[in-house]
């Protein structure tokens, strides 16, 4: 699926994007994903997504889409719109794929304006977002070296007050990208490409990091 559905998050106002299934696109284009159930089946389905905070109209699209099909692209995808995104989002739009960011490293500091449209990066969030990235990598880094009886006296030592200052100095983002403890050897000034891609760094840095990346995606 070459669509992705962005929307800004009522909760927090941050960013989320929505991959719709390819899979359930084709069921609501030809139907019958409940053939093999007894006759009530689909109206069980339709109050177990009333129960879960669906709305009734939007289950019942949902419910009957994927059993009666009959929906072009463009209808599947309102439906699941509906149904898994507008309760929790405002600014609803419909991407390519290819206008989606890439990379994925500061997408806690995401932002929009109220009206929808391109995302932004808010540099105050993505300063946290850096700091908080750095201490998991350099604790990782000496949990590692600490389990080893070569280089458990070869521990990480970095002067976090001063490289807080050098993260608040920071000018933009691109700027803030290129501040990295020295000791990793490793710039994380690639970031990760996408959250299931791990990090441009290589995998030294994604060693180091785990699934902190995928955290924040």
């Amino acid at each position: 699926m070459l669509k992705r559905i962005v929307f800004t998050r009522i909760a927090d106002n941050g960013v989320s994007i929505c991959c719709p299934a390819s899979e359930v696109i084709a069921w609501m284009g030809c139907g019958g994903f409940w053939d093999q159930h007894a006759r009530g089946f689909i109206e069980m389905q339709i109050e177990r997504q009333i129960t879960c905070g669906v709305a009734p109209d939007v289950a019942r699209r949902y419910a009957y889409a994927m059993q009666r099909g009959g929906c072009t692209t463009a209808e599947a995808l309102a439906i699941i719109r509906d149904r898994d995104c507008a309760p929790y989002g405002r600014a609803i739009e419909l991407w390519d794929l290819a206008d989606v960011p890439v990379d994925y490293w500061f997408r806690n500091a995401w932002r929009r304006s109220h009206n929808g449209g391109p995302i932004s990066i808010d540099l105050a969030r993505a300063k946290r977002i850096q700091f908080q990235h750095a201490r998991a990598a350099v604790m990782a880094m000496n949990s590692r070296l600490n389990s080893d009886m070569e280089s458990f006296d070869r521990l990480v030592d970095i002067d976090w007050l001063r490289f807080r200052e050098r993260i608040r100095s920071a000018s933009d983002v691109r700027d803030l990208r290129g501040i990295w403890p020295t000791h990793l050897a490793v710039s994380c000034g690639g970031g990760p490409r996408r959250a299931e891609e791990g990090h441009a760094g290589g995998a030294a840095l994604a060693a180091l990091m785990g699934s902190v990346a995928r955290r924040e995606a």
